[in-house]
């Protein structure tokens, strides 16, 4: 279970008059995080929304992609099976991997976790002024693997690139991205990963092109740079030609940077979430 998920939006609930109980008896809709899936719930609280006319909302961070077979809402435990096979259709459902080319019932919709780390805004000097042009960092996988080779081959671009090593500390992670103009943003296929939640202050971003619905998607050259996998060579002379305009470089940063702070808080996304259920429950 993801132990800040609903902690999250907590208080942007109680500010609109809402509460949270502690017996589910006791509520008016029912909160599922369908991220456990290597633990049991209560049996009692999955017979009480078995056998009662309860509004259900439900939460899904599983980390699926292309790499994986797996389609929303698979891999589900037994229990969650026979909730959502009773409660699929008249429940409110959020999921932060769901693929844009595949079509969805108008109940489900995308979620993105928040900001996880922030720093104050750079200086257009303190940016451009770095050792690397490009740091990317990442655990194994075959799309990351096309990135970086490009990178390598292409030479123009002075990149720290470290693929399938060790998982580094957090401390030394945005450490070493603080050497960088840009880093780089690719999933492990298709979908993208969680690097923009605690870069986007560090760093410009460079973003792979996926899959993944967003509510709030990100555009070309304007809070990120796009590329494809593996990156074209026109992609590649875009990215040279960017982190050698001091202007464009920090233009590209500062407005990712507003934009995260305005679309991927915790108190944005909190909202989104209760007005999708307000649309829908009415609570």
């Amino acid at each position: 279970m993801n132990p800040v998920l609903f902690p999250t939006f907590k208080k942007t609930f109680i500010d609109n008059g809402h509460s949270f109980v502690d017996r589910i008896e006791d509520c008016d809709v029912v909160f599922m995080d369908l991220h456990t899936r290597v633990a049991d719930y209560n049996q009692s609280d999955v017979d009480w929304v078995l056998n009662n006319d309860i509004k259900l909302v439900t939460f899904d961070e599983w980390d699926r992609g292309n790499m994986s077979n797996d389609k929303y809402p698979k891999p589900l435990t037994s229990q969650q099976v026979s909730i959502m096979a009773k409660r699929m259709g008249n429940g409110v459902h959020f999921c932060r991997l769901l693929d844009k080319t595949e079509r969805r019932p108008p109940n489900i919709h995308p979620y993105e976790k928040p900001i996880s780390y922030e720093e104050p805004l750079l200086t257009a000097d303190e940016l451009f002024n770095r050792e690397y042009d490009v740091v990317f960092i990442a655990n194994q996988s075959p799309s990351r693997d096309r990135i970086a080779e490009a990178l390598r081959i292409d030479g123009r671009l002075n990149c720290f690139i470290s693929i399938g090593a060790e998982k580094l500390p957090f401390e030394e992670f945005v450490r070493i991205h603080k050497l960088g103009k840009l880093f780089v943003s690719s999933g492990a296929g298709g979908f993208t990963d969680e690097r923009k939640q605690c870069l986007f202050s560090v760093a410009g971003l460079i973003q792979e092109e996926h899959n993944q619905l967003l509510a709030r998607p990100f555009t070309n050259l304007v809070n990120c740079i796009k590329i494809s996998n593996p990156p074209t060579k026109e992609e590649l002379d875009t990215i040279v030609e960017i982190v050698n305009n001091k202007e464009k470089l920090y233009e590209i940063y500062k407005n990712n940077y507003i934009f995260m702070k305005r679309y991927y808080s915790k108190e944005y996304l909190s909202q989104y979430i209760l007005d999708k259920i307000n649309k829908e429950v009415i609570i």
